[in-house]
């Protein structure tokens, strides 16, 4: 099972999400924040959206939105963003 370990927000929604396998990837949120919904619209604010937090390893915003570590992962294979380091694995 993957778990988020660290985020680190970087420009704009785009964060840096590292993953309990040694693995990492950049994630850029904008198509998240554009959905507005009832969850989402807070994450408009870039301050709300960087205070973003790690619970039981999953993405987490204090109103109640969360991304499983897993769609995360995925979403970094697929976007080409994931690495995993070597030096560690």
């Amino acid at each position: 099972m993957i778990n988020l370990i660290k985020i680190e927000p970087q420009n704009n929604y785009t964060l840096k999400l590292y993953f309990s396998d040694n693995s990492s990837g950049i994630l850029d949120f904008t198509y998240m924040v554009k959905t507005q919904s009832s969850l989402t619209k807070p994450l408009e604010s870039l301050d709300y959206f960087q205070a973003c937090f790690i619970d039981f390893g999953a993405l987490c915003w204090k109103n109640g939105l969360e991304l499983s570590a897993e769609s995360l992962y995925r979403k970094c294979k697929e976007n080409g963003t994931f690495h995993i380091n070597q030096a560690s694995a």
